[in-house]
C-alpha cells in the first residue's frame, strides 16, 4: 500500500510541474460548463419548464453534474493506451507492483488535485452569476451521494482503462480513435451536459440499464432527492452489476492483450 501512496504523491508532484498545462485544463473546465450553463439559461427565457425541471432544479442539476463530471470523468487513465501502444508498459511489467493499481492511485491523485481548484472556482462563478443551490436535507442522503460517487468513479475507470486495453489489437495513433470515439458521446450518454429523464419514457428506461448513466446521472438524481428508495435501490443494483462486468472484462482483455503484447516502439 505504501508504494501506491507513493505513486499518488509523485502524481501530484509532475502535474504541477506543468502548471501552464494544468492551467489551461481548468480554464476549459470552466468554459465547458459555462457554455452548458449558457445554453440553458437560453432555454429558459423561453420556457418555464423543460420536463419536470423548473430552472432552479435545472441549474441545481448542472452543479451536482459539473462537480461530478470533474470527480467522475477527469482521469488519468487514458494515458494508459499510449504506454500500451508505444511500449513503455515494459517498464512496469518488470517492476514488483500492479500496473491496475498504479493507474488507480494516479487516477485518483488527478481527480482529488483536479477537485482542490475546481470547487473554488465553481464557487466563484456561483456568486458571479447568482446560480441558486439546492442542498440534501439529511446527512444520510450526503453521505449516499458519496459513495455513490466513489462508486461511480471506479465504474468510469474500469470502463476508461478496459478502453486503452483494446491498444494492444490496435496500437495506431496510440490508441486514440476507439478513446475519441468514446468521448465524443460521454457527455451525451452520462448525463453530463443535460439530464437524462428530459426524453420520452422509454429512451429515459434504455438509459436506465446503461453503465454510462450511473457517471454521472444516477448519482446526482439522489443528490437531489428526485428517485424513490425503490429506484435508487434498483439503480445500485444496476451499478454493482456493471462494476463486476468491467472488473471481470478489463481482467480478460489484459490477460488476451499480454499475450499478443509485443512491446511495438521498444
Amino acid at each position: 500500500m505504501r508504494k501506491y501512496w507513493q505513486i499518488f504523491k509523485i502524481s501530484w508532484q509532475n502535474t504541477l510541474i506543468y502548471r501552464f498545462n494544468f492551467f489551461m485544463w481548468q480554464v476549459r473546465t470552466v468554459l465547458s460548463f459555462l457554455t452548458i450553463y449558457f445554453f440553458w439559461f437560453a432555454v429558459f427565457t423561453q420556457y418555464n419548464q423543460i420536463g419536470t425541471y423548473t430552472r432552479t432544479t435545472m441549474f441545481a442539476y448542472l452543479l451536482v453534474a459539473a462537480f461530478l463530471r470533474n470527480l467522475v470523468l477527469w482521469s488519468d487513465s487514458y494515458h494508459a493506451c499510449v504506454e500500451i501502444a508505444n511500449g513503455d508498459l515494459n517498464n512496469y511489467l518488470l517492476k514488483p507492483l500492479s500496473y491496475f493499481g498504479n493507474w488507480l492511485a494516479r487516477d485518483w491523485a488527478d481527480k482529488i488535485l483536479n477537485l482542490l481548484f475546481f470547487v473554488p472556482e465553481l464557487a466563484l462563478l456561483i456568486i458571479i452569476f447568482r446560480i441558486p443551490l439546492v442542498f440534501p436535507t439529511s446527512l444520510w442522503v450526503w453521505a449516499w451521494f458519496i459513495v455513490l460517487a466513489i462508486l461511480g468513479s471506479l465504474l468510469y475507470f474500469l470502463f476508461s482503462f478496459l478502453v486503452s486495453s483494446f491498444s494492444f489489437w490496435y496500437p495506431e495513433h496510440d490508441g486514440w480513435p476507439l478513446r475519441f470515439f468514446m468521448l465524443m458521446f460521454l457527455d451525451f450518454l452520462s448525463g453530463a451536459a443535460f439530464p437524462l429523464d428530459i426524453f420520452p419514457q422509454p429512451v429515459t428506461t434504455l438509459f436506465k440499464f446503461l453503465p454510462t448513466s450511473y457517471f454521472i446521472y444516477f448519482p446526482t438524481q439522489v443528490y437531489l432527492g428526485r428517485l424513490s428508495f425503490s429506484d435508487q435501490l434498483s439503480g445500485l443494483v444496476i451499478m454493482l452489476f456493471w462494476l463486476l462486468v468491467f472488473f471481470y472484462l478489463v481482467k480478460i482483455v489484459w490477460h488476451k492483450g499480454l499475450q499478443i503484447y509485443g512491446a511495438y516502439g521498444r
